[in-house]
């Protein structure tokens, strides 16, 4: 083998890593007192820790107040983000954030859309319980240079109406922010099962990562624990949504602590994708 075609040869195999994305949907559960053992200030580096060992290229986060999203960016390196508190499209309420590597990733363009009739105002739709929204960016890979949409909710936990009307507004939303019909990937804590309809209507017009995968899924196929370690969890709720891209493998992540607690309660949901 040449000098010059081993050059070209590694030259290629770089260029075909920097293709490749790692993405991560993480409910990581709102800081309330009463999960005593479970609370935030106790799973904050746990969290940290899980996010640092995994290294998401961008992680979309459901739940997160704001002196969470505080604690998140503090405790990791070299990660920024995109979004607002859906309470006042400021620093009010949860945020569905997308953190994002800021060596890996550039962001071209972002914003926040509340699900709602008035989608461009913090605003509560249909017959939801409470306001919420999707953050969304579209990045640039550095290395690359190929553009992305990045979309990350939590859908209502009662509104029935609100979740299917959330579902179409997404759809309809990535085609207005994405004109150059780029890859999409669409993260979230959805509350429902894929046998609802909010959630068919996604799959019918995205792949679900979960069955779409190159690679079996790894992992328990449920997401979501209420921090309860000691039965199988039943409901899987997380999803990676994408389209435009190849599904390399998918996983559930139920690592503990070190005191055998789950970091949240829900289990992350990580996919390789590649463009």
């Amino acid at each position: 083998m040449s000098f010059r075609f081993s050059i070209v040869l590694m030259m290629f195999f770089a260029l075909g890593l920097s293709q490749d994305l790692k993405v991560m949907s993480f409910n990581i559960r709102l800081n309330v007192d009463s999960d005593k053992e479970n609370a935030w200030p106790k799973r904050t580096q746990d969290v940290a820790d899980l996010l640092t060992y995994y290294h998401p290229d961008f992680f979309g986060v459901q739940e997160a107040l704001p002196e969470q999203m505080k604690d998140i960016k503090t405790g990791l390196k070299n990660y920024d983000y995109v979004g607002v508190g859906r309470d006042d499209g400021k620093e009010k309420g949860e945020f569905s954030a997308i953190f994002y590597d800021t060596q890996k990733l550039q962001i071209v363009k972002s914003g926040t859309f509340w699900l709602s009739e008035t989608p461009e105002k913090p605003s509560k739709g249909w017959d939801a319980a409470l306001n919420r929204i999707c953050t969304y960016a579209v990045f640039k890979d550095k290395k690359s240079k190929k553009e992305f949409l990045a979309m990350n909710i939590h859908f209502d936990h009662v509104g029935n109406v609100a979740r299917v009307k959330s579902s179409e507004l997404i759809l309809k939303k990535a085609k207005e922010i994405n004109p150059k019909n780029l890859p999409l990937v669409l993260t979230g804590d959805f509350n429902l099962t894929e046998d609802s309809e909010p959630v068919k209507i996604l799959s019918e017009n995205l792949d679900d990562t979960f069955y779409k995968s190159e690679k079996k899924h790894y992992g328990p196929v449920a997401t979501f624990t209420g921090f309860n370690v000691n039965e199988v969890p039943k409901d899987r709720i997380d999803y990676i949504f994408t389209k435009g891209f190849k599904i390399k493998s998918h996983r559930h992540i139920n690592d503990r602590r070190e005191n055998l607690l789950y970091p949240s309660d829900h289990f992350p949901v990580l996919a390789d994708l590649q463009f």
